[in-house]
């Protein structure tokens, strides 16, 4: 999912209280309105100027320049079971909401080494159209507590770096997006283009009865591995060696 526009502010209506969710039980899952974890009006967002324009939704809102780094006052943030939602009232109104997902970072952190804020480092391309990760766009955000600059209130932060953890733990990233399982098929071992059959068995075989380039977990292994052994050298007990070791567990029949 990519980041979205939003040209008009959330209502209160479109949410559950989180105490009203914490309260009852839920008639149903389906269909029901994001739980609201936090809600705060007056931030400010700072961002790299260069980096906001990358992205179509953020380069919407209003900004003051303040060095190379883009300020945008007077935003209210929702952090909601579904998503995270920034929105600007004045002078326009303009919003964005970011998947979880999107967030590759969130922590707490000194602005300016002095005042308590919040940094996100975002996603700004959907994960699923991106194959190259040299077209990967991200954008470093800090939310500021409001009256930052003067007597800024920062128990805020706190409270929406909770929120956020929370629902970050509702939105986990797919099985194998981020890396490959250890369990991925060596299409270099045997068989691994097929079933290995009486038929087919002398393709996999060299002169002295191994397995052709046995390799396991990246490593072709030493001399041996994969030795087809004749039935005449096999040792004569039934079970285990000798017919020792596996007697009280398995009993020969027929």
């Amino acid at each position: 999912m990519a980041i979205r526009h939003l040209d008009a502010a959330p209502k209160t209506e479109d949410f559950t209280p989180l105490q009203e969710h914490q309260e009852q039980t839920p008639t149903t899952f389906f269909g029901a309105k994001p739980v609201l974890y936090a809600r705060y009006a007056g931030l400010t967002l700072s961002a790299p100027a260069e980096q906001l324009q990358q992205n179509a939704a953020f380069f919407r809102f209003n900004t003051e320049s303040e060095g190379e780094d883009a300020l945008i006052k007077d935003v209210e943030i929702f952090v909601n079971a579904e998503d995270l939602i920034l929105f600007q009232t004045t002078p326009t109104s303009t919003g964005v909401a970011i998947p979880y997902p999107s967030i590759g970072l969130h922590a707490t952190m000194k602005y300016k080494s002095t005042v308590e804020a919040l940094y996100m480092n975002l996603s700004l391309n959907d994960a699923e159209t991106v194959n190259d990760e040299e077209d990967i766009q991200t954008l470093e955000l800090t939310i500021l507590p409001p009256s930052y600059a003067s007597n800024p209130d920062t128990a805020c932060i706190k409270e929406i770096f909770n929120a956020m953890n929370t629902c970050a733990d509702l939105h986990p990233d797919a099985p194998g997006s981020d890396e490959e399982g250890d369990d991925v098929l060596d299409e270099t071992a045997p068989g691994a283009s097929g079933w290995i059959t009486a038929e087919n068995m002398d393709e996999y075989l060299d002169d002295d009865g191994n397995f052709r380039g046995t390799v396991i977990g990246g490593e072709e292994l030493g001399p041996g591995a994969g030795t087809v052994r004749p039935r005449e050298d096999a040792d004569d007990g039934v079970n285990g060696i000798n017919g020792e070791g596996h007697g009280d567990k398995y009993h020969r029949t027929g």
